[in-house]
């Protein structure tokens, strides 16, 4: 499918759906391509081989507290979020969205989500990152075919908490693997996620968003909910809630691959892709 057809498909799209936020082409290459959508870039994977539009399967991908996409679609061979060689084999699309500055001082280069209690100027401004984040899935879905019934999130800390807070207050994802982090609203229940699976992955010596919950060593300085709130909250609304905590791992993403393929022998992108039930979509 040639690459300039896709493009100006996005554009369409964008324009039937209606949407409030704009959104514009920027470079794309074969199979990766650079979009704007409300003064923020994101990045779409596109495979060779998809299965027929209206039955494709999306991955939203969130990067970490001081993180931003360009650096993952970047790790093409590091570990990491990066899902594109497991797309590419399996057959579904992948987004790789961006939050905004997470402070003042810092390059804005370095970004995060407002994920309620956590983390720097998103929250403290209250950034709108539930309805940014739908917004650009209704966008997505509507440009490639994606049936909205099979969009999916993958977080890293930061991140990951932007997941479990998209998975408790709205149903955006059918299901959701947050690594490194903890749902950071006051909540008593989810509706929205009764019946959905969620699959944390955590490791075992993480100093910077600690497990028992309080403040951890990294720079947010934020006093962390626990992984047990986290569980409660969800399996008390009806989710399907699992915790894999790795020995030997910390909280940085290389810790965790590293782990996951010592204990099971694949990497955070196939597990995604294996939760996911994505191995089979062709």
């Amino acid at each position: 499918m040639p690459i300039g057809k896709l493009t100006v498909g996005c554009l369409l799209a964008a324009a039937a759906l209606g949407s409030s936020l704009p959104l514009t082409t920027g470079a794309a290459t074969q199979d990766e391509i650079s979009l704007d959508y409300g003064g923020r870039t994101l990045y779409v994977h596109l495979p060779s081989s998809l299965p027929p539009k209206g039955s494709r399967s999306l991955v939203v991908v969130l990067h970490g507290g001081l993180g931003n996409a360009e650096h993952i679609v970047a790790q093409r061979s590091e570990p990491g979020l990066n899902l594109d060689a497991a797309a590419d084999k399996y057959g579904f699309v992948v987004a790789y969205l961006n939050g905004t500055p997470v402070t003042r001082m810092r390059s804005g280069d370095m970004k995060g989500w407002n994920a309620g209690e956590c983390c720097g100027m998103a929250s403290a401004g209250n950034v709108d990152d539930v309805g940014y984040i739908r917004g650009a899935i209704r966008v997505l879905a509507g440009s490639y075919g994606v049936d909205p019934g099979r969009v999916y999130g993958v977080g890293h800390s930061n991140g990951a908490m932007m997941v479990l807070r998209l998975m408790c207050e709205t149903e955006l994802f059918a299901a959701a693997m947050p690594i490194s982090g903890a749902l950071e609203i006051e909540a008593r229940s989810c509706p929205a996620a009764r019946g959905k699976s969620i699959l944390a992955i955590r490791g075992a010596g993480d100093s910077n968003v600690p497990m028992a919950g309080g403040t951890g060593k990294g720079l947010s300085r934020t006093n962390f909910r626990s992984q047990e709130y986290t569980r409660q909250v969800f399996v008390d609304s009806g989710a399907r809630y699992s915790l894999l905590v790795l020995p030997g791992a910390e909280h940085r993403l290389e810790t965790i691959e590293g782990a996951l393929e010592r204990t099971e022998g694949l990497g955070l992108a196939e597990k995604a892709a294996a939760f996911f039930g994505l191995r089979n979509t062709r």
